[in-house]
């Protein structure tokens, strides 16, 4: 591919060189019918010399096209790089994450401490099925006397 590319290279410039040459040597003014021969040579040597540097600007434009495409190692020395960033990020998260969850813990053992000791701390609730079966008891005992 790379010598496919020199020898492109190669023909267009040398095309180029060729086509300036004609078109400097026909630019000498001689007799009439040697002008127009001339003239009309000159337009040729100048419509080769365009279409040249049009093929060389294709060329660099396909070149930077293949190296932008086909540039495999310097993407995926990016997206590696990428990998580590974002692991190294996300270790980051989960230390800091295992910290607040320590930090969460002892705070919350605390808490329970000074709950259990304060003056606010009250009986648990009874469960609604069994504040109904104590109804039903007074009721029966009601009866019996």
């Amino acid at each position: 591919m790379a010598e496919e590319y020199r020898q492109r290279l190669d023909n267009n410039v040398e095309k180029l060189v060729e086509n300036f040459k004609g078109l400097v040597t026909s630019s000498k003014v001689k007799d009439r019918t040697q002008t127009t021969r001339q003239a009309l040579q000159s337009a040729v040597y100048a419509t080769t010399l365009v279409q040249a540097s049009e093929s060389l600007l294709k060329l660099v434009a396909e070149l930077k096209l293949s190296l932008t495409l086909n540039d495999f190692e310097g993407i995926n020395q990016k997206v590696d790089a990428t990998c580590e960033e974002l692991k190294e990020k996300c270790d980051d998260v989960d230390i800091s994450i295992m910290h607040l969850s320590t930090d969460v813990a002892s705070a919350l053992f605390e808490l329970e401490g000074h709950y259990y000791q304060s003056r606010w701390q009250t009986a648990p609730p009874m469960p609604a099925a069994a504040a109904e079966d104590d109804d039903h008891l007074d009721v029966d005992m009601k009866d019996l006397m």
